[in-house]
């Protein structure tokens, strides 16, 4: 017991030391200097909530816009870790208290899920930061999952990364336990609340999320419903989910021979 109340101790000074910075320094910085704040800042996350990521592959030194699975909140923590980057969010994360400042003040973009009207909105502004040269992550699937299976994936942003032209880079997102089975705790489904998921990962220390950097993805010649499928499959693949864990995707035309960058 004396244990759990010193990591809520703990999971809650960082979460207010990370909510003062991010209102009150971020906005004093220029727009590189707070994508290396935020990525100290989730580094400090995790480590109050005494989460490790094991990274696999490369992440790509180049602007590109990343592509994940996605199973929790803390699947933004653990990428903004690693990669200083800018992520779309879905809009009622910007009304969450503390985190929803958070996420505004280091520059997360927000989306009306199932509004194609606001996903050409969000698609524009992620293709304008790709083309500064930022880095940018997205969801596709819309929603979470357990991680046991994986959802289609809408191409509606991925249209930035043509727009921009540059490379879709595929992530696959897992969490273990701290005995290296596959752990669950991490997973934010259903009607959770934020406060009951975080919860759970408190009472789970030792989790481990980890991360794999597939091989960019050209987007020359290719439409995005393509990339959409070739970024999910190449996810499915490295995850080992079953035919059966794999929501059907829309077939998408072949308009060329399928390329990876560089």
């Amino acid at each position: 017991m004396r244990g759990r109340l010193s990591r809520w101790a703990r999971v809650a000074a960082d979460l207010l030391l990370v909510w003062l910075a991010a209102g009150l320094v971020a906005p004093r910085l220029s727009a590189a200097a707070r994508r290396r704040l935020g990525r100290r800042l989730a580094r400090r996350n995790l480590a109050a909530l005494e989460l490790r990521v094991r990274v696999r592959g490369t992440p790509s030194p180049e602007p590109v816009l990343l592509v994940a699975n996605h199973v929790s909140w803390l699947d933004v923590h653990a990428l903004g870790a690693v990669v200083p980057a800018r992520f779309v969010a879905k809009a009622e994360t910007a009304r969450w208290p503390i985190v929803g400042t958070i996420a505004r003040r280091l520059d997360a973009f927000f989306i009306v899920r199932g509004s194609f009207r606001d996903a050409a909105r969000v698609k524009a502004r992620v293709a304008a930061a790709l083309r500064a040269g930022e880095r940018v992550a997205v969801f596709p699937e819309g929603t979470t999952t357990d991680g046991s299976r994986i959802g289609r994936f809408h191409g509606a942003l991925l249209q930035a990364a043509l727009d921009a032209d540059v490379p879709v880079q595929p992530v696959a997102v897992r969490y273990r336990a701290a005995d290296g089975t596959p752990g669950t705790a991490a997973a934010f489904v259903g009607d959770m609340t934020f406060a009951e998921s975080l919860a759970r990962v408190v009472r789970a220390p030792g989790l481990v999320a980890e991360l794999w950097f597939g091989p960019p993805l050209a987007p020359a010649g290719c439409s995005r419903r393509e990339l959409a499928a070739v970024a999910r499959e190449t996810i499915a693949d490295v995850l080992g989910l079953p035919a059966a864990a794999r929501a059907p995707q829309p077939p998408a035309r072949r308009s060329a021979a399928f390329r990876l960058a560089g």
